[in-house]
């Protein structure tokens, strides 16, 4: 089932496939220098436990609303991912805004979705973060509002039911067509690209994801088909699906075309 912050739950053996605990990212490393051209779109990757040794340097530079929410956590690890994960992003848009990470000020929208304060340095930048389990990923484009969404593919006991739920008719048509070996990845794909769209928007997750009709069959391009009340859909939204790391999904959404979408890892941004 679904959590109340939209994350899917659920756990079982999985006889088909199993995956690392650890994700092994294979991306390349990132230039010397980060400059985000306006027809650019970046996304960072990296391991959340790789920096356990920065804990307390990334903790100097959160803000107190912040230092706050990290002690609500109940279990030390998501306490820990937690203060890893916003240190991380506040060193990657400083690396962009030229600015020191615990200068960055963040406003928030209707649904929780974090914007820069003043966002006026250098042009507008747009950013979006996810994580699963020990991997993060970090999206960020001055050329328009974008989403980005990462799962860990595992066993979903009760998927028909959040398919019937969520998904279309259509989507769960499709989902439910396909050999069970690709179910699960199908239903992945699906998920992340709503969600990512639905993060691209500022909208809530929840019920919004009915809104939003994706492609979703393993090999198939990924493609918005239908947003409710939006008869330009296809030719306005963009959406790119790529596996970050083996046994991860993620999905970046877009209102523009024409974008490049290149990628790397955070390690080098950090030294």
């Amino acid at each position: 089932m679904t959590n109340s912050s939209g994350a899917i739950t659920g756990t079982s053996n999985f006889s088909k496939r199993a995956f690392a605990a650890t994700p092994v990212l294979s991306w390349p490393c990132p230039p010397e220098t980060v400059r985000l051209e306006s027809n650019q779109i970046h996304v960072w990757s990296t391991v959340l436990s790789d920096f356990d040794s920065e804990l307390p340097r990334f903790q100097a530079m959160l803000s107190s609303a912040e230092r706050m929410k990290a002690e609500r956590f109940q279990f030390s690890k998501d306490r820990k991912y937690y203060v890893i994960h916003r240190g991380i992003l506040r060193v990657i848009l400083g690396r962009y805004l030229e600015q020191r990470p615990s200068e960055i000020d963040f406003c928030y929208g209707r649904f929780g979705k974090p914007e820069i304060k003043g966002n006026v340095v250098r042009g507008s930048l747009n950013f979006n973060d996810s994580h699963s389990g020990d991997l993060a990923l970090y999206a960020v484009t001055r050329a328009c509002p974008i989403g980005v969404d990462v799962e860990r593919l595992r066993p979903v006991p009760d998927f028909e039911e959040i398919a019937s739920r969520f998904f279309s008719p259509r989507e769960a048509e499709t989902l439910m067509a396909l050999p069970s070996e690709r179910q699960m990845e199908a239903f992945f794909a699906c998920w992340t690209r709503k969600e990512a769209f639905l993060k691209a928007t500022g909208e809530g997750i929840g019920e919004g994801l009915a809104k939003v009709e994706v492609t979703l069959t393993p090999g198939e391009e990924a493609e918005i088909l239908r947003i409710a009340g939006e008869s330009q859909a296809q030719t306005e939204w963009q959406l790119r699906s790529f596996s970050p790391a083996p046994g991860y999904l993620a999905a970046v959404a877009f209102r523009n075309h024409n974008l490049a979408l290149s990628r790397g890892r955070v390690h080098a941004l950090l030294d």
